[in-house]
């Protein structure tokens, strides 16, 4: 019984994981403010770094993670020439509703929707927020599943090393 303790335990510390990786950012299409396709796997290599995160409108942690970024994007943006990139992953009939709330909460990022849940179902995804560090040439830095409050911290860890 103390093996379960533990193990659920640690299972509840490691709500925001942080893993590392060096392969390149799966390729998928996604829908950008103007309803355009973009693949996001080639829109990723332009040069600059970004955070891709998926979130929902209906994601408490999403917005809590949204919220988290806001306070550091202008900063990072300096930086490190940083651009956050959102995609929105509600049922298209929640797009527009998706694109108010980041607008009302002040989330000055760039907008994308994964309309068709196509990156959702490429990389098997099933919960969000799911972030990714990705450096200018398309090759991904971290992983982030989960929000925590030190969640900024280890992203600019990983952004001081580039």
């Amino acid at each position: 019984m103390p093996i379960l303790k533990h193990t659920i335990l640690l299972i509840f510390l490691l709500g925001t994981t942080i893993l590392s990786a060096q392969e390149s950012f799966p390729e998928a299409t996604v829908m950008n403010e103007k309803g355009e396709s973009v693949a996001l796997h080639e829109y990723v290599k332009s040069g600059s770094p970004k955070i891709i995160s998926l979130w929902a409108t209906w994601c408490g942690p999403c917005r809590m993670e949204l919220n988290g970024l806001k306070n550091v994007a202008d900063d990072w943006k300096e930086k490190y020439d940083l651009e956050i990139v959102t995609v929105s992953v509600d049922v298209p009939a929640m797009v527009n509703r998706a694109r108010k709330m980041a607008e009302t909460n002040g989330w000055d990022y760039t907008f994308m929707h994964d309309a068709d849940q196509n990156l959702m179902a490429n990389l098997n995804l099933r919960s969000i927020p799911h972030s990714w560090l990705v450096d200018g040439n398309g090759n991904i830095l971290s992983v982030m599943i989960g929000y925590s409050s030190n969640y900024e911290k280890q992203l600019e860890r990983k952004l001081k090393s580039l």
